[in-house]
């Protein structure tokens, strides 16, 4: 099965943290960076964020399909801010003058600081989920999230959803592979390969998960789930100190985000 995507087991310091201190902490440093984009805040916790995969010793190898796509994505994400927008001073124009018409297209100071806030918090929304997801097993997420409040039969989609992607990734270059061998290929870079894509690759992946999602819910009910509102668990994750630390820390930044954000306090490095 391909590892690439779904959850690593280690003994590092990320992977020792409770679920739930995770989960919410990501929740508040993404909320923090949408309402605050600073470029500073957003490239130190990209860097954070590559960092704890080393620490993590999750594999981000920047030749997997997937890394790719999100670096061209982001990419693009720059060069659109930056042929939008148009405030700001002008730098070049992509188009010169040329026998009386034009310039076209101005290249602004502003919009390449926008562009480049788009594509890193595009990459940091990304990677952290990333590494959140490796760093995290379900099975103790959802002992975390029943412990709070949250009814187990939502905390169990949750955990269904999060082990089964590892599979459905694994799934879908199998099928791949399966239509190579038939000869079949198909050019995503058209809109008719793209097309081609989706009947070759998304109709038979969807006919696998319906096929498997009714098997679970047979052998769910199988097992009685759902008939009491408790349950118990074999693994429990505990709450420490670190973790409390690092709800503070998350929730702080937040709450600083916030402030900055409606200028009540003045942020000592430069916005974008």
């Amino acid at each position: 099965m391909n590892k690439q995507f779904g959850f690593h087991e280690g003994d590092s310091f990320l992977h020792i943290l409770n679920p739930l201190a995770k989960f919410l902490s990501l929740i508040f440093i993404m909320i923090g960076i949408l309402i605050y984009p600073s470029l500073t805040l957003t490239i130190f916790f990209l860097l954070l964020t590559l960092i704890g995969f080393r620490v993590a010793q999750v594999p981000l190898e920047l030749s997997h399909n997937r890394v790719r796509f999100l670096l061209v994505f982001s990419v693009l994400l720059l060069v659109l801010q930056v042929m939008v927008i148009s405030n700001g001073n002008v730098i070049i124009y992509l188009v010169p003058v040329l026998n009386g018409t034009g310039p076209f297209f101005p290249i602004t100071d502003y919009g390449i600081s926008v562009g480049l806030v788009f594509a890193t918090r595009f990459l940091l929304i990304v990677l952290s989920s990333m590494l959140f997801v490796s760093v995290t097993d379900p099975t103790l997420l959802a002992h975390s999230l029943a412990r709070s409040g949250v009814p187990y039969r939502y905390s169990f989609a949750l955990i269904i959803s999060l082990r089964f992607l590892p599979l459905f990734d694994a799934e879908s270059d199998m099928v791949r592979m399966a239509q190579r061998a038939r000869g079949i290929t198909y050019d995503v870079r058209s809109i008719h390969g793209i097309l081609a894509s989706i009947r070759y690759t998304f109709y038979p992946l969807l006919v696998s998960a319906l096929s498997r999602v009714d098997t679970l819910s047979m052998s769910m009910d199988g097992r009685g789930f759902g008939y009491d509102t408790h349950r118990t668990y074999v693994r429990f994750a505990k709450w420490r100190k670190r973790d409390s630390f690092l709800m503070i820390l998350s929730l702080g930044f937040l709450i600083l985000c916030v402030l900055f954000s409606f200028n009540i306090l003045p942020f000592p490095l430069i916005l974008f």
